[in-house]
Protein backbone atom coordinates (compact mmCIF):
# COMPACT_ATOMS: atom_id res chain seq x y z
CA UNK A 1 0.00 0.00 0.00
CA UNK A 2 1.50 3.44 -0.83
CA UNK A 3 1.05 6.23 1.41
CA UNK A 4 0.37 9.63 0.42
CA UNK A 5 3.47 12.14 0.92
CA UNK A 6 4.42 15.54 0.70
CA UNK A 7 7.76 17.25 -0.32
CA UNK A 8 9.61 18.65 2.98
CA UNK A 9 10.19 21.87 0.82
CA UNK A 10 7.35 23.32 -1.10
CA UNK A 11 4.44 21.05 0.58
CA UNK A 12 3.29 19.71 -2.68
CA UNK A 13 1.95 15.95 -2.22
CA UNK A 14 3.62 13.16 -4.72
CA UNK A 15 3.91 9.36 -5.05
CA UNK A 16 6.21 7.78 -3.03
CA UNK A 17 7.59 5.78 -6.22
CA UNK A 18 8.30 8.91 -7.32
CA UNK A 19 10.15 10.31 -4.17
CA UNK A 20 13.29 12.12 -3.68
CA UNK A 21 14.38 10.79 -0.34
CA UNK A 22 16.61 13.22 1.51
CA UNK A 23 18.25 12.47 5.17
CA UNK A 24 16.42 10.81 7.28
CA UNK A 25 12.20 10.66 6.78
CA UNK A 26 12.44 13.76 4.11
CA UNK A 27 10.93 13.32 1.13
CA UNK A 28 10.92 15.91 -1.90
CA UNK A 29 9.21 16.37 -5.34
CA UNK A 30 12.10 17.07 -7.38
CA UNK A 31 16.22 17.67 -6.82
CA UNK A 32 16.00 21.38 -6.87
CA UNK A 33 13.43 20.73 -4.05
CA UNK A 34 16.09 18.18 -2.15
CA UNK A 35 18.93 20.65 -2.68
CA UNK A 36 17.12 22.86 -0.22
CA UNK A 37 18.15 20.14 2.22
CA UNK A 38 22.07 21.11 1.49
CA UNK A 39 21.74 24.72 1.91
CA UNK A 40 19.56 24.73 5.03
CA UNK A 41 22.29 25.46 7.93
CA UNK A 42 22.14 24.21 11.83
CA UNK A 43 21.42 26.80 13.93
CA UNK A 44 24.34 28.33 15.96
CA UNK A 45 22.71 27.86 19.33
CA UNK A 46 20.32 24.53 19.35
CA UNK A 47 17.11 25.61 20.00
CA UNK A 48 17.22 29.40 19.98
CA UNK A 49 14.50 31.35 18.23
CA UNK A 50 15.68 33.53 16.18
CA UNK A 51 13.73 35.97 17.84
CA UNK A 52 15.46 35.33 21.39
CA UNK A 53 18.16 37.81 20.79
CA UNK A 54 14.95 40.55 21.04
CA UNK A 55 14.34 39.41 24.52
CA UNK A 56 18.22 39.51 25.70
CA UNK A 57 19.20 42.73 28.08
CA UNK A 58 21.29 44.98 26.15
CA UNK A 59 24.00 47.27 27.95
CA UNK A 60 24.06 51.06 26.48
CA UNK A 61 28.12 51.49 25.94
CA UNK A 62 28.56 55.85 25.29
Amino acid sequence: MMQTLTCAACGRSLAEASAWKGNGERYYCNDFCAETEESESPALVPGMREDAAASLPMRVVS
